[in-house]
């Protein structure tokens, strides 16, 4: 990707993963003159630069500015825009990452200076009656109501929306990341749990999957969905100190982040040998699985497919107990689509999606979840190869 011009002639940096051109293109052609975006997975992708302490610490957010056919600005703590513009050198050490943005302002505290300093970058683009997009479903009030006091004539919108289908297509290096940070999980995740012993707790499992994840890599847990037996059939237990006994479901699911992509892998097992009533339901969960993977194309709406996994389970004799067949990942862990029957909008070519099937009831639990890269003609399960899929038996 070629640099891009900034606003003080300096240059605009290839971004590692988003696509600098096709953010342009979408928010020149939406009815924005501004996108001020503050919700960490969106100023990731709009600024190239992420760091856990984005979600840790949301009253120190990270903001891009980021007009309509201009240049985008970056406004960020004081300390991190400092040590990027090379002042202060002396109190931080440098951050092993920067964004592509080269326009960066810092700000004070934690309150109304960060968005004095966002409306003093609006007024320097001539934007002070400017309809403003912003996440009406992340960006915090004092940023919306504070731009409303300093700039009383501009107005907003919601461009949550606009940002989704921003992110929704998936660059190769995007692609890349995420296959590799869904099979390492898919790798730790079936290993912990061949690895289960019956007296085991659901606590010492989890820990010996998270330590070989970090161990090989990962930078962040995102989630860590575990139980056995009763357990396994709520909606989302958490690693417990119950105690695992031979011939228990354990359903599992389980998430965690590589420079801010992430995984969401889910599996089945049992402690022990499953008895042929386990393997038979586990066959054709898998079977319905493979079916809605093979039926992925782009077009496909997510209310056909939820249609097609309720026919194909009565078909094998079982009951639809799930709600959901499936949702896009990438930056978000639950992105567009989500794969409901409330989803209407068409798939498209190079959408990154996990599909996920299972089945509970109150005594036990069934969970199956892979990584699926939609291409131009179909789809690919990128986490597990056609044929391969086993339910787990502890011990092997």
């Amino acid at each position: 990707m070629s640099a891009i011009q900034a606003r003080d002639g300096a240059q605009l940096g290839p971004s590692r993963y988003a696509d600098v051109e096709r953010i342009r293109r979408l928010i020149a052609a939406s009815d924005f003159d501004v996108i001020v975006s503050t919700w960490p997975e969106n100023t990731h992708y709009l600024s190239g630069f992420y760091h856990p302490d984005m979600r840790l610490t949301w009253e120190r957010l990270h903001i891009v500015v980021w007009p309509s056919g201009g240049d985008p600005v970056y406004v960020v703590p004081a300390a991190r825009a400092d040590n990027w513009n090379g002042v202060a050198t002396d109190t931080w050490a440098p951050e092993e990452t920067r964004p592509f943005i080269t326009d960066i302002r810092g700000y004070r505290g934690e309150h109304e200076h960060m968005v004095e300093v966002v409306a003093d970058v609006l007024r320097e683009r001539g934007l002070t009656r400017a309809r403003i997009g912003v996440e009406y479903r992340a960006t915090p009030v004092k940023v919306t109501e504070g731009l409303r006091h300093l700039l009383p004539e501009t107005s907003t919108g919601d461009a949550w929306p606009l940002l989704n289908a921003i992110r929704a297509v998936k660059t190769p290096a995007e692609v890349e990341r995420l296959t590799h940070v869904n099979r390492l999980t898919a790798l730790h995740l079936g290993d912990g749990l061949r690895s289960i012993r019956p007296g085991d707790t659901e606590r010492q499992v989890a820990s010996r999957i998270t330590d070989a994840l970090f161990r090989d890599g990962a930078a962040e847990l995102t989630h860590s969905v575990f139980g056995g037996g009763c357990r396994a059939g709520q909606w989302h237990p958490w690693p417990s100190d119950s105690v695992l006994e031979e011939g228990m479901l354990i359903r599992s699911d389980w998430g965690v982040r590589i420079d801010g992509y992430c995984s969401d892998i889910a599996r089945t097992a049992v402690v022990g040998r499953a008895t042929r009533a386990q393997r038979t339901r586990f066959d054709r969960i898998s079977a319905v699985h493979d079916v809605i993977v093979d039926s992925l194309r782009p077009g496909v709406v997510a209310s056909e497919l939820v249609d097609l996994a309720r026919r194909e389970y009565e078909r094998l004799g079982e009951e639809f107990r799930w709600g959901i067949v499936g949702h896009g990942i990438g930056l978000v862990l639950h992105e567009e689509p989500q794969l409901t029957v409330e989803y209407d909008e068409p798939l498209v070519e190079g959408m990154t999606l996990q599909i996920e099937l299972g089945w509970v009831d109150p005594v036990q639990g069934y969970h199956i979840e892979d990584l699926i890269h939609l291409g131009r003609d179909g789809a690919t399960n990128l986490t597990t190869a056609p044929g391969t899929r086993t339910l787990i038996e502890t011990g092997d």
